[in-house]
């Protein structure tokens, strides 16, 4: 789940024509789903506040199976808690067959009802697309249209009246929010989740012609006394950049480093700082290069951060490695937890003071705050 309110480009348009809003979708998700169900919740006629996608996993009989049913419902009472107003349903199948629309289009009817259901509380099923994907000129084509419910002159947000039965696909690479995405944060849109993953797969562990990769020794609970060289360290690496050259004894000093309970909770500050693109870098490396605990702390950091951002997709795959790395990794699996019940990233706003705090207190050296949490 991406969860940042978000006032859509244009927003104007959106109202009579719907493709500025689905040629948004791979950017707000920053990858371009496939076989997937994407909702996107609105508070008012302008201002996205979450973009969710799921798997679609259809019956034979073409109705949502059971796993999906309820992953809708849940995701319906998670929106409901934020305010929203109305929910645009995006269905992306590359098996739907555009020369035959009417036919195709009835398949998908039993998935709309079912989004309807589950977002009662929030205004309903505004509108429902389907497209065989997120291409530069494919076709999309209305399956539900906007609809005022009883007791209601308008449908709900953001479309206050009908839209186009269907149109061609804008390219997505080119909409408003993917450039953003790509000139202010870096990240250009992926082509597929997988490719998410992709970026955290295992590599060497050091830059050093002889390697001798130590398994740091994990502290005992409690986490015993407060140091800070280990953050230090880290910070230290951080501010000298992460591009350059890790010797093996670096490597090794950086992952027992981020073992200490200490030392990780201080760093977690970091996401909302000036240091937040090049700790990513950092946190990214080390997550490829080192196992057991020390990995599974590099990999949540790196969840943590792109959680505060309310980048859901990159975030729950960092969080997914963290876990392969150390099931038991506490942190993670609270982060797993909060990413399922939909928490939004100011719900952790508590978490991060605490490292400010904590920083603080030991004399630590941490930047200033210049960032917010996402929602």
């Amino acid at each position: 789940m991406t969860s940042i309110p978000h006032p859509l480009p244009d927003g104007s348009a959106v109202l009579i024509d719907p493709d500025p809003l689905l040629a948004a979708v791979p950017g707000l998700l920053g990858f371009t789903p496939e076989r997937s169900i994407v909702l996107l919740a609105f508070a008012d006629a302008r201002t996205l506040i979450a973009t969710m996608r799921h798997d679609l996993t259809l019956t034979g009989a073409g109705r949502p199976d059971t796993a999906m049913r309820r992953q809708l419902a849940q995701l319906g009472r998670i929106v409901a808690g934020y305010g929203a107003a109305g929910v645009v349903c995006v269905i992306a199948d590359d098996r739907f067959a555009a020369a035959e629309p009417v036919a195709e289009l009835i398949r998908y009817r039993a998935t709309f009802r079912a989004v309807e259901r589950s977002f009662n509380a929030s205004g309903g099923l505004s509108a429902g697309f389907v497209l065989p994907g997120f291409s530069a000129g494919a076709r999309w084509f209305t399956g539900w249209e906007p609809r005022a419910r009883p007791g209601r002159e308008r449908p709900p947000a953001p479309f206050g009246g009908d839209v186009a039965d269907s149109g061609l696909l804008s390219d997505p690479r080119l909409s408003p929010v993917a450039l953003e995405r790509a000139v202010y944060s870096g990240r250009p849109l992926l082509p597929r989740r997988e490719d998410l993953r992709a970026a955290l797969e295992p590599r060497a562990h050091c830059d050093s012609a002889v390697c001798r990769p130590i398994e740091p020794a994990v502290p005992p609970a409690p986490p015993g006394p407060r140091e800070t060289s280990g953050a230090r360290l880290v910070l230290s690496r951080i501010r000298e950049g992460a591009s350059g050259r890790l010797e093996c004894g670096q490597v090794n000093a950086l992952g027992e480093a981020l073992c200490s309970v200490h030392t990780r909770d201080i760093l977690l500050a970091l996401a909302l700082t000036d240091l937040r693109d090049a700790a990513e870098q950092l946190w990214i490396r080390l997550a490829r290069s080192l196992s057991g605990r020390a990995g599974a702390a590099a990999a949540t950091l790196l969840g943590h951060l792109h959680y505060m951002a309310g980048e859901g997709a990159f975030a729950s795959v960092a969080v997914e490695r963290a876990l392969e790395l150390d099931p038991d990794y506490y942190l993670a699996r609270l982060l797993s937890t909060a990413l399922l019940h939909g928490m939004r990233p100011a719900g952790l706003a508590e978490v991060v003071a605490y490292s400010f705090t904590l920083g603080r207190e030991l004399g630590v050296g941490l930047p200033e705050q210049t960032r917010v949490p996402a929602g």
